[in-house]
């Protein structure tokens, strides 16, 4: 009469395992390939660096809060989310700092709570403060952030438009620009072995092992440049402004080059050799929380100076300089730009040549403006209008596009865009016999999944591999295509079980290969599978929820029902979860609590057959056989084949003494289902 039902997602993990990279081998400096020390080795050297350091907001970017640095108000009024309903706020306690979620319902009654701690802040709060949580070395943000300009809690930028809720995780690409190097974990993005605290010297200064140990033992020499650790001092402009470059600039689309990996960029290479850069389409582009370096070469200060003016023309990276006051900058611009009548009264130059101005997706927060000008009430850059990404760098816009081809598909993917997917197959399949690494191939093959043409998908996918067979996300790509082609099964499983045996805490990977083996009838190995993925990632829905269903049907009630709760714990609104804990309780007499939960799966999904049917049948079972039939008709107008549905509104028809109905509901079924007993029954017992 009723029917469990299970998700089973796709999941592509974009990422590609990347090797360390070679040093440059135009780099007079000999430290590029050693080994991080961290800050501390630093200190007993630079002291006045080190402590100059301390004040910057760099140094303050990535931190534990603690109640020595508390700077917010955790007694502030909730916020609600309206779209989504959810309602947010934060809170202290004795021992740490938390945000919670919650709905409200009847008498102002919780009715759904979901509480994180905040681990981790993110940003200096010059301007704001993010928050992070940690699960089993997974950072995730979070839904609120302390705007310190307005003094106010507010959303963390984009959540008001797509509310992630605490399920954003922290990509390594997102890592490398807001805090040092941690130990990640191969294969798997987000997850780290350990996370240190703040951007740190060898940021720009490259891994500091070799300097250390050379300087222990005795060697170097104060006098010139030192060859066994980078100091940008020594480094052409162009270098110099890579090293901030590396996180001062930002563009719609970036593309790691072949080889590199989010944390290889080394100060005294070329920011080209790491990364393509790359902006979509758009009538204007304003001013970007990270646009320093783009705006600031637009400037005339730096046009007509160049190659002489860097970011340190201005900016001491060793000092902080928000309580300096106007003599700071201004004593940088006075040294160009003698003082003339005009300007004898000004005492803050960059107040009118550098403005504070909103930013893109920064609310109640005012940045700097890096373009150097005589403002004039126009503060945005031209952008193309045609259906093609922008190339920062000309070695993308010259010669080859694979890397135009490249940024095209993850711009497609990203943006789920049909109309960008296209334009990076079109172009894609122009490249292919440029491609030394199979990445293309591999994009090729994501984008024609994602439109849905997985058969067209699996021969790019199996070239993919055939570069390197030791990528877990491309076998997992290459068995979720054979898998929704419906070929090669056989080879399918393999491919999963080749892709875990690489990294065992590939959650997302293990869920796909639970649901093959339930697939195939293997309900035992699949619920294993399952189980392990939850306990590797406790926040994976799909994990949690596969499990419960899993556990249904292998009759562990006890486990079903943890599941399938933690389910609505982490996503209240899954229809699937709360109609099979509906079931659960159905077989436990807990009549009155299923039939709650089937309302709720209505109410979160009422195009759901399953939901609309679960609920009719319920209805049924009550006696109330008109509101059933409304419910069942819904069900089978969703889902003309759903055969439960119409055996259910068949017999709901024959109670009401409407038999011509039930007589129809009846062949309806046979002719979904020829040989459906409960069809022929019920026609039987209408004759």
């Amino acid at each position: 009469m009723t029917k469990i039902t299970q998700s089973w997602p796709l999941v592509l993990l974009l990422v590609t395992a990347c090797a360390r990279p070679e040093p440059n081998a135009a780099s007079e400096f000999l430290n590029l390939a050693a080994d991080y020390t961290g800050d501390a080795a630093c200190f007993d050297c630079h002291q006045e660096q080190w402590i100059g350091f301390q004040e910057h907001g760099m140094a303050r970017s990535f931190y534990r809060l603690t109640a020595d640095n508390v700077i917010e108000d955790f007694a502030a009024p909730p916020l609600w989310h309206e779209e989504s309903g959810f309602y947010y706020r934060v809170f202290a306690d004795d021992s740490a700092y938390y945000q919670e979620e919650y709905r409200l319902g009847p008498q102002n009654t919780k009715t759904h709570r979901l509480i994180r701690r905040i681990d981790y802040v993110v940003g200096s709060g010059n301007a704001a403060r993010t928050y992070l949580t940690e699960s089993n070395g997974r950072v995730y943000e979070m839904p609120l952030t302390w705007y310190n300009q307005a003094g106010q809690w507010d959303f963390s930028p984009g959540y008001e438009v797509f509310n992630k809720r605490f399920g954003r995780l922290v990509l390594d690409r997102c890592m490398a620009c807001h805090n040092s190097y941690p130990q990640t974990v191969e294969f798997v993005e987000g997850k780290y072995a350990s996370v240190p605290q703040g951007i740190g010297c060898e940021r720009c200064h490259g891994p500091g092992s070799l300097h250390v140990a050379e300087r222990l033992a005795g060697g170097g020499s104060d006098k010139g440049p030192d060859p066994t650790i980078v100091n940008p001092a020594h480094m052409v402009p162009a270098l110099q402004m890579d090293v901030c470059q590396q996180c001062h600039l930002h563009t719609t689309v970036s593309v790691l080059r072949d080889g590199r990996g989010p944390f290889d960029f080394r100060p005294s290479e070329r920011l080209e050799d790491h990364i393509a850069l790359f902006s979509a389409p758009d009538t204007t582009r304003g001013l970007d929380v990270i646009s320093h370096a783009e705006r600031l070469v637009q400037s005339a200060c730096f046009i007509d100076t160049a190659p002489a003016m860097t970011c340190t023309t201005c900016h001491n990276p060793h000092k902080g300089f928000r309580d300096q006051g106007p003599d700071y900058f201004n004593s940088t611009c006075i040294s160009c730009h003698a003082e003339t009548p005009a300007h004898e009264t000004r005492t803050h130059c960059i107040s009118c040549h550098m403005p504070r101005m909103p930013a893109e997706g920064a609310p109640h927060a005012a940045f700097t403006d890096h373009w150097i000008r005589v403002v004039t009430g126009e503060s945005f850059v031209a952008s193309h209008k045609s259906l093609r990404l922008s190339a920062y760098f000309a070695r993308d816009s010259l010669g080859s596009r694979r890397m135009e081809a490249i940024a095209t598909l993850v711009h497609g993917v990203q943006q789920a865009d049909p109309t960008w997917l296209e334009a990076g197959i079109a172009l894609a399949r122009t490249v292919l016999d440029e491609d030394s690494t199979g990445e293309t191939h591999f994009l090729l093959g994501i984008a024609l999944t994602r439109l849905g043409h997985e058969q067209e998908a699996m021969a790019p996918l199996e070239s993919a591999l055939e570069y390197n067979l030791d990528i877990p996300e491309r076998l997992n790509a290459l068995a979720q295509a054979y898998e929704a082609a419906g070929t090669q099964l056989e080879k399918a499983g393999a491919l999963y079980e080749r892709a875990l045996a690489l990294e065992p805490s590939l959650a997302d990977i293990r869920v796909n290969y639970g649901r093959y083996l339930e697939a195939g009838g293997d309900l035992p190995a699949a619920l294993e599978q399952y189980r392990l993925a939850a306990a590797e990632k406790p926040w994976l829905v799909e994990a949690q929820f596969n499990q419960g269903t899993a556990a249904i049907q292998d009759g562990a009630f006890e486990e079903a029902e943890r599941s399938l709760k933690t389910t609505l714990a982490l996503e209240p609104d899954h229809a699937d979860a709360l109609g099979n804990l509906g079931l659960l309780y159905l077989t436990q007499d807990r009549e009155s609590e299923a039939g709650e939960l089937f309302a709720r799966a209505v109410e979160a999904d009422s195009a759901n057959p399953i939901a609309l049917s679960n609920l009719g049948t319920w209805y049924f079972s009550r006696g109330n056989y008109a509101r059933a039939i409304i419910l069942l008709e819904q069900s089978v107008v969703e889902e003309p084949g759903y055969v439960g549905a119409w055996v259910n509104l068949a017999m709901a028809h024959a109670r009401t003494g409407d038999y011509t109905a039930a007589q129809t509901a009846a062949s309806r079924v046979l002719q979904i289902d020829p040989q459906n007993e409960a069809a022929r029954t019920i026609l039987e017992a209408l004759q």
